[in-house]
């Protein structure tokens, strides 16, 4: 089967722009689906919860077929038309046995064109960007057109950088000693003074009797 090119799938993708969706009631799951379909090969189905949240989408441009699942991430496809390949013939869903990463990026390449404000376009848009980027850094493909960015590395950590921490300051407090007032101390002479008379005048009583 040949391969549908990045400006055919452009095209395919203008094509669904201009489409209303047509937003169905929820099914027994609670979940409701809305599809933006055209008439040039381009459809979008969003399943979507009763908060709004974006569970489950389909996207297929021409013969190219992308699966997008919460929780699963990104599964490519294709279209199998039965009756010689016509347009009006039925087609079969084939999914691929792994992720096709030419596939992917053609798709991502084609959606990145979009600058509208549907939500649902711009939620297939991220998704596709996104495992874009992640075939990207995995090295499984890349533009030939974008540049590889230099990897920005941290400088390693030695074990001497671990140890040249400044201590933490050691302050010693200086313990000065207790300050007596010097009225303090007059009534402590004045205290023994009386003591002494008292004990004076009861000696005295005590030889004269």
């Amino acid at each position: 089967m040949a391969e549908t090119s990045v400006e055919t799938l452009k095209s395919a993708v203008q094509a669904l722009y201009r489409v209303h969706a047509v937003e169905g009631p929820p099914g027994e799951n609670g979940l409701r689906t809305v599809w933006h379909l055209c008439p040039d090969g381009a459809e979008l189905m969003s399943l979507v919860d009763s908060e709004g949240r974006v569970r489950r989408q389909e996207l297929t441009l021409l013969e190219d077929h992308y699966v997008w699942s919460s929780g699963e991430g990104v599964r490519t496809g294709y279209l199998e038309r039965g009756s010689g390949g016509k347009a009006s013939a039925t087609a079969v869903v084939q999914t691929d046995p792994e992720l096709v990463p030419q596939r992917l990026m053609r798709a991502a390449l084609a959606m990145g064109t979009y600058t509208g404000q549907d939500r649902y376009l711009l939620h297939m848009q991220r998704v596709l960007a996104l495992a874009r980027e992640g075939l990207e850094m995995r090295g499984d493909t890349q533009r030939p057109s974008e540049p590889t960015l230099p990897t920005v590395e941290s400088p390693p950590v030695t074990a001497q950088a671990l140890f040249d921490v400044p201590p933490a300051e050691v302050v010693v407090e200086e313990v000065k000693p207790p300050v007596v007032r010097p009225s303090e101390g007059m009534t402590m002479v004045w205290v023994l003074c009386l003591g002494l008379l008292v004990g004076l005048g009861m000696l005295a009583f005590i030889l004269m009797g």
